[in-house]
């Protein structure tokens, strides 16, 4: 996912004042000051925004894990704000780009694995849950994966021995610390058919998702297996992925879990769409889980997660496509608040079938929502601003799980 950060105006100062002490010739050890400079302002704001409120994961104890998504600032100690918010409140945690596959084997054989290992530290030092994400998908996967010697089309037996060697490094690599695999990501079709004809699916068959969790279930047969996708609890897709999953069981496939990624606008999907989805996906013997959700305040034409449905925004159009680039309005904020407010109340009614709920994201700066559709804009997604500090969200899916303590 794709990421927009701003300082706060506190802490572009604590910047300048480093810059301006330093002499010319010295931009090596500026850069380095301005980046402890920030990260001290940030860490000491963030713990400050953390002490008045109890962790969430406390209120969802004995419920289900409840998670977010770690991206490259943060694993390589550039964003404290993001670790100070995901270690709190947080008990599963997710790679946002550092366990995909152009990550971690950009070239052939050489796998690249320092970014996924510090987000297992992290989540094994505060006693939270790693979740990997993800082996197969047609998005953020080098060309190499797909290309035959000399610009011939790739055999099946490459395609699937590359395939396979992939995610048994990978996974393996992983092996009783990575507890979930999302095993295969949005391979269901948004058009006509079911499957999504992507490049693994032409090198090597439509068999490519029941091999690709084989592979996964050789390289560690203790860890949760998971096929991921986006809409799939709206009534055009749910169909197609029950059509899919069914298949994968009657080949006794070693599929465990299936992911709703749950990227949602205020007004959609509907609650009670979604409730009947995991209803279906569970009478088939599978765990749901709700695997990167966040809830868009903004207008857009588009839902879902689709990386290629991008928006373009005239100058004319952003003062309508991008609203709020002084602050959440109040009204929003509760409106928003009461959304979580009745999504969860349904997950809820439903724990004994969810596993975890994943949210994309630690706070509203480090959404990836800031640039999709529409890059550039100013989006406010999460239960948390900018600065780490609670909104009504947080507030109303805290009292949602209380709630449900009390029944």
């Amino acid at each position: 996912m794709y990421h927009y950060r701003s300082l706060s105006t506190a802490a572009e100062g604590h910047v300048r004042s480093a810059a301006r002490g330093l002499k010319r010739g010295t931009l090596q050890r500026a850069l380095a000051l301005c980046v402890l400079a920030t990260a001290s302002f940030l860490l000491t704001a963030s713990c400050k925004a953390q002490e008045s409120v109890p962790p969430l994961k406390d209120a969802f104890k004995g419920k289900f894990l409840i998670g977010t998504a770690l991206n490259y600032p943060a694993l390589r100690g550039e964003a404290p704000l993001d670790l100070a918010v995901a270690t709190k409140h947080f008990d599963a945690l997710t790679c946002g780009n550092s366990m995909k596959p152009d990550f971690l084997q950009a070239k052939e054989g050489t796998f690249t694995f320092a970014e996924g290992d510090r987000l297992v530290e992290i989540a094994e030092k505060c006693g939270a849950t790693p979740i990997g994400h993800t082996l197969v998908w047609h998005q953020q996967t080098p060309k190499w994966f797909f290309e035959g010697e000399g610009g011939k089309p790739l055999t099946r037996e490459v395609a699937l021995a590359r395939m396979r060697k992939h995610i048994a490094t990978v996974v393996g690599h992983y092996k009783g610390r990575v507890k979930q695999w999302d095993v295969v990501n949005e391979a269901i079709n948004d058009g006509p058919g079911v499957l999504r004809d992507t490049p693994w699916r032409k090198a090597i068959g439509d068999d490519y998702i029941a091999e690709a969790f084989k592979a996964a279930h050789e390289a560690d047969p203790d860890a949760i297996l998971i096929y991921n996708d986006y809409n799939i609890e709206m009534g055009y897709k749910r169909p197609k992925a029950i059509e899919l999953l069914k298949s994968l069981i009657a080949q006794k496939v070693p599929i465990n879990a299936v992911g709703i990624q749950g990227h949602w606008l205020m007004d959609s999907p509907n609650v009670i769409e979604v409730e009947e989805a995991i209803k279906e996906f569970s009478a088939l013997g599978l765990k749901v889980m709700i695997t990167e959700m966040d809830i868009d305040v903004l207008p857009r034409k588009y839902q879902g997660a689709d990386l290629n449905a991008r928006e373009a925004m005239t100058p004319e159009q952003e003062a309508v496509m991008n609203p709020y680039t002084k602050g959440l309005p109040d009204e929003v904020a509760k409106a928003q608040a009461e959304r979580y407010k009745q999504v969860f109340e349904m997950f809820l009614r439903h724990k004994d079938v969810i596993g975890r709920v994943t949210l994309w994201g630690p706070h509203d700066a480090d959404s990836w929502l800031n640039n999709f559709p529409i890059r550039g804009r100013t989006n406010y997604p999460m239960p948390f601003d900018r600065q780490g500090k609670p909104k009504p969200a947080f507030f109303a899916i805290q009292k949602a799980a209380e709630a449900d303590g009390k029944k």
